[in-house]
């Protein structure tokens, strides 16, 4: 992608960032930086890219007319019905495009509870059934013996300590929050740099976590 010097001004003003900020953030040096805005040098496809991607990282994004700050795609699922369809978003995206699925705070007889049993089987088996390359692990609470996806997922256990009420899944560019309240409520977050970062944390959390030797 090409940008312009006056572009990555406009970036750097949007952010009330100096030339060290974005210098630091890129891994460039400041003296390119001043460089490239003075129109001394022009920087090549590397460097673009690293200024680019430190200003996407910041929620930054370049667009033909300028920049912009990058909004976020949300999506509320209300309701036995929302969470059926939000499960069905799951499954779509294991089906399409495989993947890492992450999972924690579940509590499967509060999730079933709330999906319906008949709909929690259905989906069980349309899961049982991909073909796809995706792998999907679950942290629940230790001493949980509810391992109800062993199916079709690996299960680990986490401490009572860091087991909170409100379970999360990511999946594809994807972020969900599930709320279990008299009404289902799942908040979806579509943005790849956020569901990269809770996927690291995930991963963190999965690597200390106890095997359950199911």
């Amino acid at each position: 992608m090409e940008i312009t010097i006056d572009q990555i001004k406009a970036a750097r003003a949007l952010l009330d960032w100096t030339q060290d900020d974005l210098a630091t953030t890129s891994g460039l040096s400041k003296a390119s930086i001043q460089n490239y805005e003075i129109k001394k040098t022009e920087p090549n496809s590397t460097s673009l890219y690293k200024i680019i991607d430190a200003f996407a990282t910041h929620g930054i994004e370049f667009i033909e007319e300028g920049v912009r700050r990058k909004t976020l795609k949300t999506k509320t699922y209300r309701g036995q019905r929302g969470l059926v369809d939000f499960m069905n978003l799951v499954y779509e995206t294991a089906r399409d495009n495989g993947g890492e699925f992450c999972v924690s705070n579940v509590d499967e007889t509060i999730f079933t509870q709330h999906l319906g049993q008949q709909n929690d089987d259905e989906y069980t088996e349309k899961m049982k059934s991909l073909n796809t390359d995706y792998s999907f692990r679950i942290l629940i609470k230790e001493g949980d013996m509810n391992f109800v996806a062993s199916d079709y997922a690996e299960y680990k256990w986490i401490p009572s300590n860091d087991f909170h009420s409100v379970p999360f899944y990511v999946f594809g560019d994807n972020l969900a929050f599930l709320i279990f309240n008299e009404a289902t409520t799942v908040h979806v977050i579509n943005n790849p740099e956020i569901a990269d970062a809770q996927r690291t944390q995930f991963n963190l959390a999965w690597n200390t976590a106890k095997d359950t030797d199911v």
